[in-house]
């Protein structure tokens, strides 16, 4: 299935730095929770996880997962309406699997980080 993205330039910088604060954050956490040795709270690291990988995937697939679902685009300065049913219905799937990849990068990344 071909790509078919739904935001452009602007968008996808804001993601990729949203992606890298939510690094710095999944990382932080990583760290406290290895200092401080509260096992029971390294599942905590679930969270920044995923919210990094639904940011990140979203910015690399130019996806976003909230407009697939609403039938927006926006390339440019504002939305529009996704006519193309086509274009709707593959970037409605480019969703299911950018929610996917990030929850199996926040499951794997809390699972490394509790047997740390």
């Amino acid at each position: 299935m071909e790509s078919c993205p739904n935001i452009g330039g602007g968008e996808i910088r804001r993601r990729l730095f949203m992606g890298y604060l939510g690094l710095i954050l999944t990382i932080a956490v990583i760290v406290f929770t290895i200092i401080f040795d509260p096992v029971q709270l390294r599942a905590l690291v679930f969270f920044p996880a995923l919210f990094m990988g639904i940011t990140f995937f979203e910015a690399w697939d130019k996806t976003c997962i909230i407009n697939a679902y609403f039938g927006i685009k926006n390339l440019g300065e504002k939305n529009q309406r996704e006519r193309d049913i086509i274009s709707l219905k593959i970037q409605r799937t480019q969703s299911a699997k950018i929610i996917l990849k990030s929850i199996i990068t926040a499951v794997v990344t809390t699972v490394i980080t509790y047997f740390v």
